[in-house]
């Protein structure tokens, strides 16, 4: 067995000069330059995640302040010349005047005043006496009150370097008496960069997935990294591989993550299920594949948002294996994915059966429905309100499906324009007929005022019918559902019903009224507008969303047994056509004549066509009138928490 000591790559590998730390340049060249110019402060504290260099920078400043070789004939003026009796005696641990403190068990008021009497002997042989805190926030609120004197107004001899990893713990008083420097995270690559190096110098080889899973499991800490690596050297010797480095280290391989995300895209919940038997039954830690299939799916977030490969912490097959795999998944669909994730992570700890835990979520990540972008939907409604507008009904085509025709798949797009509807009037019913609803085509163009209203959602139109915009499934399927309100299908016993054409009607502000305003009024409107009058307070009575329908509507004429209402939009005149039975019955019994129809007016309103409001005020009362009258438009905005943006 052999009389050499034998060190760990941590200790056998510590920085001994400022150059030799990885990662940390604006802590070092800020201190050079301290040292340089000599402007040094009685007092710093090194603050920032285990294992990044802090107890190594302040040996290295101690080292470098006392160094008795001349600053000119230093190869560096700033670094120790590690030659000297004084760098020397520190490396060797005989160096009496650079003290290293470890506060976590010298955290007492009395140990701060053992410190306090010998912080006043000056050093002996060297230029300054540097004390060296470790973990000083472990100092009690005692020992610290105890400190602030001695720290505020220090020997000119004497030095103060606290390294801590939690600085909020520490009291403000004392930050405020020190210079502080915040030590960074180590990157993955640079940890992979000094591994490589320590590699060659050892003379191991050792594959790049071998030295990325390494330093990754460092997690930013390189003293951890290099645990890690010795660990390796034993369990594998000279030739470190990274499928031997998996089985031995018991960590799960990005292959698998690769297979959750495959799972997810093709919604296979029994994969998912096989999956977990299979991660339980090799040992893997659930917290742990947890924390790498939160990564995954960020790298996959990352690989389609960002063009920057040094945001992902792999190799470079990996990152190609991760941008061809994110090109199969949406923004919305991964930033779903993260968040159960994150769900399962808070609760997977405290669970009492993790592995039902882990098994739910998962099923769940593959059982999501594919988001909908909240701006291709919006964008589809906008197109819908082109289409009312303008008539030009534009058709996107889907891609290509197996077996169609070559004719309908070649295309882009398909735009056809529809007319505008023209004044095409409607005949009343013949009064000799027992069903009054047919309409009779000689009568058609009898009375000139009367337009009819394109409804939404309406069939295609046949041979002689109003041309209309009718929307297509593509974009119906933006609503998520149904309307609540649908049109009622026309009788299979008549060509053409009276009420299909006649129910809703709109009265053009161009043209004339069949009753104009001021004109002398029958006695049968008379009586059936005050027999309407009455009828509402009975209805509401007893059925008051009834009656407040009626209450919006009123009788502008009536003429050949037919009694026309006039509603404010089609809404309350499909509201009132299932009712139209009730009403007549109870019309003729509180007039006594003989009432076989009801049909409906709609009044345009010039100030609901414009589409542009001039303010936010009226594009939100301009929202509020579309949710209230058109539930598909309500669903669509619940659904998203639309708002009006200005």
């Amino acid at each position: 067995m052999s009389n050499t000591t034998y060190l760990v790559s941590a200790r056998k590998y510590r920085p001994l000069l400022f150059k030799d730390m990885v990662a940390q340049e604006h802590v070092t060249e800020t201190l050079k330059n301290a040292i340089r110019l000599d402007r040094l402060a009685h007092a710093y504290m090194f603050t920032g995640p285990r294992g990044v260099g802090k107890t190594t920078a302040a040996r290295i400043v101690a080292k470098a302040i006392n160094c008795t070789t001349p600053a000119e004939e230093r190869e560096d003026p700033s670094e120790p010349c590690r030659q000297c009796v004084s760098c020397k005696s520190f490396e060797e641990g005989r160096n009496m005047n650079i003290i290293e403190i470890d506060a976590a068990s010298n955290n007492k008021v009395e140990d701060v005043r053992d410190l306090r009497e010998t912080v006043r002997i000056p050093p002996q042989g060297n230029r300054m006496k540097v004390y060296i805190i470790d973990e000083v926030h472990m100092l009690s609120n005692a020992a610290f009150n105890a400190l602030l004197k001695t720290l505020e107004e220090p020997p000119p001899h004497a030095m103060f370097i606290f390294a801590t990893t939690e600085p909020h713990k520490v009291l403000p008083t004392i930050q405020s008496r020190c210079q502080r420097f915040d030590f960074r995270r180590i990157a993955t690559g640079e940890s992979v960069e000094r591994l490589r190096h320590i590699c060659q110098t050892e003379n191991i080889s050792v594959d790049e997935e071998a030295l990325m899973l390494i330093a990754r499991k460092g997690d930013g800490a390189l003293r951890d990294a290099l645990s890690v690596f010795d660990q390796a050297v034993s369990l594998c010797g000279t030739q470190i591989t990274y499928p031997e480095l998996i089985a031995a280290l018991g960590v799960v391989s990005v292959d698998v993550y690769f297979e959750v995300t495959r799972a997810v895209k093709s919604g296979s919940g029994a994969d998912m299920i096989l999956l977990v038997d299979r991660i339980v039954r090799s040992g893997y830690d659930l917290q742990e594949f947890v924390d790498g299939l939160a990564e995954h799916i960020r790298n996959l977030l990352v690989a389609i948002s960002v063009d920057d490969p040094r945001l992902i912490e792999a190799t470079e097959a990996d990152r190609k294996r991760l941008k061809s795999h994110g090109t199969e998944f949406s923004e919305s669909t991964l930033l779903t994915l993260i968040h159960i994730i994150g769900e399962l992570s808070d609760t997977l700890r405290l669970s009492r059966q993790p592995r039902l835990k882990l098994e739910m979520a998962l099923l769940r990540m593959s059982n999501i429905p594919d988001a909908t972008d909240i701006r291709s939907a919006l964008e589809k409604l906008n197109n819908l309100e082109k289409m009312a507008v303008t008539g030009v009904v534009r058709i996107e085509s889907s891609p290509k499906p197996e077996g169609s025709s070559p004719s309908i798949a070649s295309s882009s797009s398909i735009e056809t324009v529809a007319p505008p509807p023209k004044n095409i009037p409607v005949a009343r019913p013949i009064p000799t007929e027992p069903d009054r609803s047919v309409v009779d085509d000689q009568d058609v163009s009898s009375d000139p005022d009367l337009t009819v209203k394109p409804l939404p959602y309406a069939p295609a139109p046949t041979s002689g019918a109003i041309p209309r915009a009718v929307p297509q499934a593509d974009d119906m399927s933006l609503f998520l559902e149904r309307p609540a309100i649908s049109r009622p299908k026309p009788r299979p016993d008549t060509e053409a019903q009276f009420t299909d054409l006649t129910e809703v009607l709109e009265l053009d502000p161009n043209e004339s009224a069949p009753i104009t305003e001021g004109a002398p009024e029958s006695e049968e409107l008379t009586i059936l507008r005050s027999a309407w009058s009455a009828l509402i307070q009975e209805v509401m009575e007893s059925e008051k969303q009834l009656g407040s329908f009626l209450n919006h509507a009123g009788i502008f004429a009536f003429d050949s047994k037919t009694v026309f209402l006039s509603v404010p939009d089609d809404f309350h005149a499909t509201a009132l056509r299932s009712e139209c039975v009730k009403l007549t019955h109870r019309l003729n019994d509180l007039t006594g004549f003989k009432i076989d129809n009801i049909a409906f007016r709609i009044k345009i309103n010039k100030a609901d066509t414009d589409l542009v409001p001039e303010s936010e005020s009226s594009m939100r009362e301009s929202l509020e009138h579309l949710c209230e009258n058109y539930p598909a438009v309500r669903s669509l905005v619940e659904r998203f928490g639309g708002e009006i943006v200005w």
